[in-house]
């Protein structure tokens, strides 16, 4: 199976890292990354590094490249862009793209697989989503705080049977590479459910300048957390996201569960002055909710105030 991972920021670094040693030496699979600038640079001289609890890992893919002619017979192609990349990357990628392809995203928010079917009309483009903290300290080198990593991915629309017999072959090779993955006929309510965590924690990390444990002991940040939580809870109940009853509940358990001094990735890139996914995370929710006749209006008042300091 030839993997192609689209993005080697802190999740495509982790999973590309993750594929890269657990398939190397295997000649029935190849791991390709597909990156540019000074990332390219660094991981074809020093090959990537991961950084965690266990020390530093050092790992160099098949193939590093930001040319399309370069790849051929891709079977699974996983981007893990940031939101506002994803276009741009999945248009210079298209040459290489076959009806065989399978295409998951793992990005954040839950427009990236409309975004890939318009670009890939003709191949198999599935939904997926991951939990796991890692960024990038310089380019090629990737740190991911604690332990958690799971994917979840599958095609929403068709049965668990059918899913196992088109898709399980993709889970087997995630999971003999050690990545921590289910595939799930229920990917939209996954997709859904991270949402509804990392939407409300980024815009309130961000805005209030707090790790996800201090947003969660500082009563206003705490405040502005639930009620935004129920806002997008609201949405996706309006888009008949089946959601379990105490999905607020469990997204605060969520937010409970991560390490002290976690922070979001909006919040490392704006306290880093990069772009951040603003649009993808928070304009999204409040244009959905025009568009649908939810009320948003603290997700407004963050979008708002957010827009005045993010790039």
């Amino acid at each position: 199976m030839k993997i192609v991972v689209v993005g080697l920021g802190g999740v495509g670094g982790v999973v590309g890292g993750r594929l890269a040693a657990g398939l190397s030496g295997n000649p029935d699979h190849e791991v390709v990354f597909w990156c540019r600038g000074k990332t390219l640079d660094a991981i074809l001289n020093e090959g990537l590094h991961i950084l965690n609890n266990g020390g530093k890992t050092t790992v160099r893919p098949a193939l590093a490249t930001c040319t399309a002619a370069d790849i051929q017979g891709i079977d699974l192609l996983i981007f893990a862009t940031k939101g506002y990349h994803l276009d741009t990357a999945a248009r210079e990628l298209a040459p290489a793209v076959t009806p065989k392809t399978a295409v998951i995203p793992l990005l954040n928010g839950v427009s990236a697989a409309s975004i890939l079917e318009e670009r890939f009309p003709e191949s198999d483009v599935l939904e997926g989503c991951i939990y796991i903290s890692a960024h990038v300290e310089k380019p090629g080198t990737v740190r991911q705080v604690g332990t958690m990593q799971r994917i979840f991915f599958g095609k929403k629309g068709i049965s668990e049977a059918d899913n196992r017999v088109r898709y399980g072959n993709i889970e087997q090779v995630l999971k003999k590479a050690g990545l921590n993955v289910t595939l799930t006929e229920r990917i939209d309510v996954e997709v859904w459910s991270k949402f509804i965590f990392l939407s409300p924690f980024a815009g309130v990390t961000t805005l209030f300048g707090r790790s996800i444990d201090q947003v969660l002991s500082e009563e206003e940040s705490f405040e502005t957390a639930g009620k935004m939580i129920r806002e997008i809870e609201e949405l996706a109940r309006a888009k008949n996201i089946d959601l379990p009853d105490n999905i607020s509940h469990i997204t605060l358990e969520k937010a409970r569960s991560f390490v002290p001094s976690t922070k979001t990735s909006m919040q490392l890139d704006r306290e880093q002055g990069r772009p951040t996914e603003l649009e993808s995370l928070i304009g999204y929710v409040c244009k959905e909710g025009k568009a649908l006749g939810v009320p948003t209006p603290v997700y407004e008042r963050v979008y708002d105030s957010l827009k005045a300091v993010c790039k």
